[in-house]
């Protein structure tokens, strides 16, 4: 009879440490969950990036890559009369993962040209919230939409052109291809997680993946 009595007096003390201990782990879910929306981040988007079974999914920006060594890589700009797109040469960490390689690349454009004759595509203030390359060989440039309300952004077809195919001629070029051997084929652009409207932002479509066109590269830098 105490034996009995002792078994029932163990497995109600286990099940109230379970709910006690299932509590707490809610509590510090909900609590990761609203430090994270007062971030301006998205919890499932951020599990979705993360999560290891998705095939299409071969890196993320968040990765911290082995370099693997330095290497030249060509990043595009707009002319100083900023009509066309000329080049500067950059050095990076080389890493074994293509899409590390383009975060790294896509740092240098956003910082801006070194030459002064070169203008910068991006306002200072572009963030890049999620960078991801499928196994298809397309990458998918999560921006921030304070590059859409920056005062500098880009207004003209001309300039909105400059900026997108002068992003997507940056992340094509083999040099950035890694290891892994994925080779960026298209890429394409979300603002805060999501498709762009209709035209960006006032003239070009971005609702497809763009793919290189060097019809917009200055003669004599392609």
């Amino acid at each position: 009879m105490k034996s009995t009595k002792k078994r029932y007096i163990l497995r109600r003390f286990g099940l109230l440490t379970w709910g006690w201990i299932t509590l707490l782990l809610c509590f510090i879910l909900v609590l990761l969950i609203n430090q994270m929306l007062s971030q301006g981040q998205n919890p499932l988007t951020s599990l979705t990036e993360g999560a290891d079974e998705l095939p299409e999914q071969s890196g993320h920006v968040q990765n911290t890559q082995e370099s693997f060594g330095t290497r030249e890589v060509t990043v595009f700009y707009a002319s100083e009369q900023g009509h066309v797109l000329a080049t500067e040469t950059a050095v990076i960490e080389y890493s074994a993962q293509t899409v590390e390689n383009c975060r790294r690349t896509l740092a240098h454009l956003i910082a801006g040209p070194k030459q002064s004759f070169l203008l910068p595509l991006l306002p200072e203030q572009t963030r890049v919230r999620g960078l991801y390359l499928q196994a298809n060989g397309e990458l998918v440039i999560d921006l921030s939409t304070e590059l859409l309300l920056a005062h500098n952004c880009p207004r003209s077809a001309e300039m909105e052109a400059l900026m997108a195919f002068g992003i997507v001629n940056t992340m094509m070029q083999p040099e950035l291809t890694g290891e892994d051997g994925i080779a960026v084929k298209q890429v394409r652009f979300l603002f805060d997680g999501s498709a762009p409207q209709e035209l960006f932002p006032a003239h070009l479509d971005l609702n497809d993946p763009l793919v290189q066109d060097k019809r917009w590269v200055q003669a004599g830098y392609q």
